[in-house]
């Protein structure tokens, strides 16, 4: 069975791209877009080595006491893409989240053009998100 961690962060390895090994089944890579400095991406692999891979970013934005506003914006960034969802969580931060199974033999390109997917629509839904909370 393929270890799709480590054919991703071999993949990243050999692309010169920097990344941080989070743990047994994690790997973090932050990228900067036109509306957010950082956007993180966590690589979630299956613990059980399955070819599956969950990809979360969670430092987008918290609606504290605007719980509704959120809810609306979530809505329309879930309407406009489709490759990624956006909810919000129970401390009130909007999540970008996406999920995908993996082949072992492109397993590091599939990786990386799905953390720069979520970068890209994360950082292009921002401006819905910040109206929401302060417009």
């Amino acid at each position: 069975m393929a270890n799709y961690k480590q054919l991703f962060m071999s993949y990243m390895d050999k692309e010169g791209i920097k990344y941080t090994d989070r743990g047994d089944n994690v790997v973090k890579v932050v990228y900067s877009g036109d509306n957010l400095k950082s956007i993180p991406v966590y690589v979630f692999f299956d613990k059980d080595g399955d070819p599956m891979v969950q990809l979360r970013c969670w430092e987008i934005a918290n609606f504290k006491d605007k719980e509704a506003k959120a809810l609306i914006a979530c809505n329309e960034m879930n309407s406009t893409y489709r490759w990624v969802k956006f909810y919000l969580d129970k401390d009130a931060d909007i999540i970008s989240e996406c999920d995908a199974y993996l082949d072992e033999y492109t397993c590091g390109e599939e990786c990386l053009n799905l953390v720069r997917r979520v970068v890209n629509i994360t950082d292009d839904a921002y401006p819905t998100f910040a109206k929401a909370m302060w417009g």
